[in-house]
């Protein structure tokens, strides 16, 4: 090698190892301004950025910044002074490390294209300010190319093969209030990301989330209006796979500190991605959830009669979901009239839906259910009445819409008192009551007017009950009046429209006991094996000028005795409680019926043969009047009387019972003659419908037995 050839390679590695020292002296001074300059044109001044060091090996293409900061002061301070001016979003971003790798950086400074293999923004901090200048909730194609400019700093194309997000903390706040939206440890993964200014993207966002894949410990937001505060912790967005699943959903009343919402275990399927980030609306194929606690609210609008079902949903704005399975979930019903009054709890409730309908933000149920094919079923509920006499419960239900039905199993209305305490409480003659109906079904049931209109439409009903009322005759009189209480008055003074075109009672029990004034003995009068077919049980005015009557057609047995036939005719919009009723009793034991005649009538049967009873008879809110025929033979009572004070002591009356056989016919037919008597009853209005048939009939038989028509 010749001499001249030796101190050219000399000056030229000298002038390689000066330039490199010089580059390595300057080339963080050059990046920097290259990166400051790109985000200042990027975002027309707006914004600034800076970070406190940094470690560039620009042959790798490999760099690391610490603590960067952008942000925009004049934007902020714009904010504070309610300039009209600012923009309608307003960024801070923080970001611990930030680390670049393959990245190519002489096309950075060159500036016109940013790629590197990878990207990792290592503890960001970032806060999304909306000044409300603005709608920014959706983001048309016409803009997306000037928000591309504006994020890009106007270079030709941004490339990345994976940007990773690793222990993020995003949140949203609106002008000057504290954020109302929080994401913290935020973790994200987006593969082959690729932009540029060539290409017509129908939306620029949903291009940057088309492949990401991330996770959020928790998200917290508040709603503004009414402070209650919605949580969702282990949150997996899957863009690919199209998929969220939430660990736990959880909502509080912030004033009483009661969960609204806890569900666990929740999974969207089938995201549409654009609608969700862009339009923050869940359009999805199914949710699924494994339960636990729901609230919804019932609440009367203005001007109308009628209540609807509302759903608090204070974080999208629209769902539309096509199927939804929701497992074992306690349901809370609140009284939006009422917020202080505790809800009712529905336990174990168990949703199945397809093919629903759109709902929007604060929709009510009957909306977001619509016309779709679903089912809801629970355990049911129980509560007291207001004066701690009873207790409702609602048993275990199933109601289905595609068959238009509703399973109930049982619906019961208990005493929480005996009998000597509820008697204790009363100061007159008061019924207490003891329902329950078990085996409920509905079926032809119009459940889109239950829900919307609060209707209750039938094809069917059919039940098995047992009532058992209760009354103290030693009591005070209830002296007021009982006009209007006839079964079908109080049918057509219901508040809640009713059109039952069948209603059938199966195997039911109905009891009547009572303590007798003068016996102060306790005599049950009993019908078992209550078999009933109603017919048109309507309240429905459009109904009623078409077919104003129910009828009743039932069988029982009579004490366990004797089998009872009934046809009743109630017009239920009558002014005067007008109704017909014909029956028979077939034959039985007299002696047997001394249960209920010695406490209740102060009468013994000593013997007897009843063959047959029969009554008609119309009534009306005063009387009855029709006839009744009694066969019976060989028929001998016992008149009685109570001659204790302090304590019943019930005796013979000898005489009176002697004189009492001597008038009593001992038979009917009785010398080839059958007696028929006349029903002319004048009601007690102080008494119930019971007291006016059983009375009736009584008046009708007692002529009968002695022969003659005169008188109650």
């Amino acid at each position: 090698m010749n001499k001249a050839v030796k101190i050219g390679l000399i000056v030229l590695g000298v002038l390689l190892v000066g330039g490199l020292t010089y580059w390595q002296l300057i080339k963080k001074g050059v990046i920097k301004n290259a990166i400051e300059n790109a985000v200042s044109r990027g975002t027309d001044d707006e914004y600034y950025v800076k970070y406190e060091s940094s470690n560039i090996d620009e042959i790798n293409g490999n760099a690391t910044f610490n603590n960067l900061v952008l942000q925009s002061d004049s934007l902020q301070q714009k904010l504070y002074l309610e300039d009209t001016s600012i923009s309608a979003t307003i960024l801070n971003v923080r970001i611990a490390q930030l680390k670049i790798t393959g990245a190519n950086i002489p096309s950075f400074l060159k500036q016109n294209k940013i790629e590197a293999n990878k990207i990792e923004i290592i503890k960001p901090v970032i806060t999304i300010i909306q000044t409300g200048k603005e709608d920014q909730s959706k983001l048309t194609a016409k803009d997306s190319m000037a928000l591309y400019e504006r994020l890009t700093g106007k270079f030709n194309s941004i490339q990345a093969g994976e940007i990773n997000i690793v222990d993020g903390t995003i949140a949203f706040a609106n002008g000057k209030k504290s954020p109302h939206t929080t994401l913290q440890d935020v973790n994200i993964n987006l593969k082959n990301l690729k932009i540029d200014s060539t290409r017509n993207y129908d939306n620029l966002v949903s291009y940057f989330v088309k492949d990401v894949v991330a996770t959020v410990k928790s998200v917290n937001t508040k709603n503004e209006k009414n402070g209650n505060l919605f949580v969702f912790e282990g949150v997996q967005y899957n863009a690919p796979g199209r998929f969220i699943s939430i660990d736990r959903i959880f909502q509080k009343d912030t004033k009483s500190g009661q969960p609204l919402i806890e569900l666990k275990g929740n999974t969207v399927r089938g995201i549409s991605t654009n609608d969700f980030i862009i339009n923050r609306k869940i359009k999805a194929d199914s949710v699924t959830t494994n339960g636990g606690i729901v609230s919804i609210y019932r609440n009367k609008k203005a001007g109308s009669t009628n209540e609807e079902i509302e759903i608090d949903n204070a974080f999208f704005d629209e769902a539309w979901i096509k199927n939804i399975r929701l497992e074992n979930t306690t349901l809370n019903i609140y009284n939006r009239a009422t917020p202080n009054v505790p809800p009712l709890t529905i336990k174990n409730i168990r949703f199945n839906a397809s093919d629903i309908a759109e709902a929007q933000d604060g929709t009510n149920l009957k909306r977001l259910i619509g016309n779709s094919n679903w089912n809801v079923s629970g355990d049911g509920l129980a509560m007291n009445t207001k004066d701690n006499f009873y207790k409702i419960s609602l048993g275990a239900f199933v109601l289905d819409n595609k068959n238009s039905s509703l399973k109930l199993a049982n619906f019961s209305f208990t005493p929480l008192l005996t009998e000597a305490a509820f008697v204790k409480q009363q100061k007159a003659q008061k019924d207490q009551f003891n329902f329950k109906f078990s085996n409920i079904l509905l079926t032809g049931l119009d459940i889109k007017q239950l829900i919307d209109e609060q209707k209750i439409l039938a094809d069917k009903v059919s039940l098995q009950p047992t009532i058992k009322i209760f009354n103290d005759r030693t009591l005070p009189f209830d002296t007021s009046s009982k006009i209007g209480k006839y079964p079908h008055q109080q049918l057509y003074k219901l508040e809640v429209p009713i059109n039952i075109k069948l209603f059938t009672i199966n195997n039911g029990h109905i009891s009547y006991r009572e303590r007798g004034r003068i016996s102060t003995q306790i005599g049950d009068v009993f019908f078992s094996n209550v078999n009933a077919t109603i017919s048109n049980v309507t309240n429905v005015k459009e109904q009623l000028v078409i077919n104003n009557t129910m009828t009743v057609e039932a069988t029982a047995l009579f004490l366990g005795l004797s089998k009872l036939t009934t046809t009743w005719k109630m017009p239920v919009n009558t002014s005067n409680g007008a109704f017909n009723a014909v029956g028979t009793l077939s034959a039985l034991e007299a002696a047997k019926l001394t249960s209920i005649t010695k406490p209740l009538g102060m009468a013994t049967i000593e013997r007897g043969n009843i063959k047959s009873l029969r009554f008609g008879m119309s009534g009306d809110d005063y009387g009855s009047k029709g006839d009744a025929v009694l066969i019976y033979d060989n028929l001998k009572i016992k008149l009685l009387k109570n001659t204790g004070e302090e304590k019943p002591e019930i005796k013979n009356k000898g005489i009176v019972s002697l004189v009492a056989n001597l008038f009593i016919k001992d038979q009917n037919p009785s010398n080839g003659k059958t007696r028929a008597a006349e029903i002319d009853f004048t009601r007690d209005t102080e008494k119930s419908f019971f007291n006016l048939l059983w009375k009736s009939v009584f008046q009708g038989a007692k002529k009968v037995a002695s022969g003659k028509n005169d008188g109650n």
